[in-house]
């Protein structure tokens, strides 16, 4: 099977949005996306990367979180329009970033589930975390580790409960057969004393230690925007970066990865750059 990853993609769209939906965490991050991300994450950079896929289909999408940049209604309508041509549940997968369960209310009201459940659960499915998507040669399993936070503090959490659903899956025999893939939005590398503490996911060893013990091969993650890859207890985790930050640093330009995998493993991964010159993602590198 070929895996897309693609994560970050910040798509905003203050479409018809009252000034009183600012007056919250929203005002923090009005600042910034008016600021110095004003142009960060272009969406036409987002639609390079959906002609991308079109062009070169692969067999499933993952989007590892922050489809929006401020989980208001207009952002998830325009996200969800972008990425309805990349196919349905049997095709698309996603997670929530910690910017698509930004307030309290959008957690409250479930809103992300509301524009996006149909493609991390089936009809009729219990709507819990993590998700599981048995697509053959590929065990996909979908964390949420997001969750409302103060101004400026961005930490994740995935828990004990989702945990323990991971284990049931493990002890179920629903990984066995094919390689078992786990996606989480925040990054599961130390970044500095600051930034574990500001942004980090606060069970990291805790969630790589259930991954090794449940078989998962290969753990996906996004919210550094800058690429990243180690190995810890048998388990390849990988971070994509963004994949629309439009910054001329070579390891900050946007990207999204495609990985090969069979015989119940991970055999290659691809990296596809964006070239603004062209205005297209370039051709596949492959990385170590």
């Amino acid at each position: 099977m070929r895996i897309a990853h693609l994560s970050d993609v910040h798509v905003l769209d203050l479409t018809g949005v009252r000034a009183w939906r600012y007056l919250n965490k929203r005002l923090t991050g009005l600042a910034n996306v008016i600021g110095s991300r004003r142009n960060a994450h272009p969406v036409h950079i987002f639609e390079a990367a959906i002609a991308s896929l079109r062009a070169d289909p692969v067999d499933h999408v993952v989007i590892t979180g922050d489809l929006s940049n401020l989980a208001l209604e207009s952002e998830f309508e325009r996200a969800r329009a972008l990425i309805a041509p990349l196919g349905g549940y049997d095709r698309l997968s996603v997670i929530p970033g910690n910017h698509d369960i930004y307030t309290r209310g959008s957690a409250r009201s479930k809103r992300f589930e509301a524009y996006f459940g149909e493609l991390m659960w089936p009809d009729g499915a219990e709507r819990t975390f993590p998700w599981f998507k048995d697509l053959g040669e590929v065990k996909l399993i979908g964390f949420n580790s997001a969750f409302p936070t103060a101004p400026l503090i961005a930490v994740g959490e995935v828990g004990p409960d989702q945990l323990r659903r991971l284990h049931a899956l493990s002890a179920g025999g629903a990984l066995a057969g094919g390689c078992a893939v786990a996606l989480v939005h925040h990054n599961l590398h130390s970044r500095g004393w600051r930034k574990d503490r500001m942004h980090g996911l606060q069970d990291r060893d805790a969630v790589i230690a259930a991954c090794a013990e449940a078989g998962v091969s290969v753990v996906l993650h996004g919210h550094t925007h800058k690429a990243h890859r180690f190995v810890r207890d048998g388990v390849t985790v990988i971070g994509c970066g963004s994949s629309t930050w439009s910054d001329p640093a070579p390891a900050h330009m946007a990207r999204y990865n495609v990985y090969d995998v069979g015989d119940g493993a991970l055999r290659s991964t691809q990296v596809r750059i964006y070239d603004p010159q062209r205005g297209a993602f370039a051709p596949p590198v492959t990385a170590a």
